[in-house]
């Protein structure tokens, strides 16, 4: 009989959190977990440099990739080793804008996990003010090999040409 992985813990966890957030568009933006100690916490984003939508407030597809991040982030202790998500449905109101200067949090909470799906809800707050919120259908799939240890996707990042 074949044993299944087990869903990854501890270090294991760590690291996967931080290939989530180490992705470039995420790095770029600035989003970073929001406790290495927990990783499925959820992740955090000042609002400044890229993030400013040249209003004086976060940019909406800043807000977007932090939500994604979290969410992510949420369904991520559910996966095992041999497991990824991705997104294949989401929905995202937002509720007041979030200044120059502030910082977001975004919390997940997985509702529902199936064998191939993962429902979740992710709420981001500035202090106690929501700013937004979203509702994700991840499709749970094969790990890409690349995935596992992340040294191939940063081999790839690392040959980039820098500016």
């Amino acid at each position: 009989m074949k044993t299944r992985p087990e869903p990854p813990s501890g270090p294991a966890l760590l690291r996967r959190a931080r290939l989530a957030v180490g992705l470039p568009l995420p790095t770029a933006l600035g989003v970073a977990l929001l406790d290495d100690a927990d990783p499925a916490a959820g992740a955090v984003l000042a609002v400044s440099g890229l993030v400013d939508g040249g209003a004086g407030a976060a940019h909406a597809g800043a807000l977007a990739v932090l939500l994604e991040a979290a969410g992510y982030l949420a369904v991520a202790p559910s996966l095992r080793a041999d497991e990824h998500a991705v997104t294949h449905s989401s929905a995202t109101t937002l509720v007041r804008a979030a200044g120059v200067g502030e910082t977001v949090v975004a919390r997940g909470a997985l509702d529902r996990r199936t064998r191939r799906l993962a429902f979740v809800t992710v709420t981001a707050t500035v202090g106690e003010d929501v700013v937004a919120r979203a509702a994700l259908v991840k499709s749970v799939v094969a790990r890409p090999p690349d995935l596992t240890s992340g040294t191939a996707a940063a081999a790839r990042r690392a040959s980039r040409p820098t500016t």
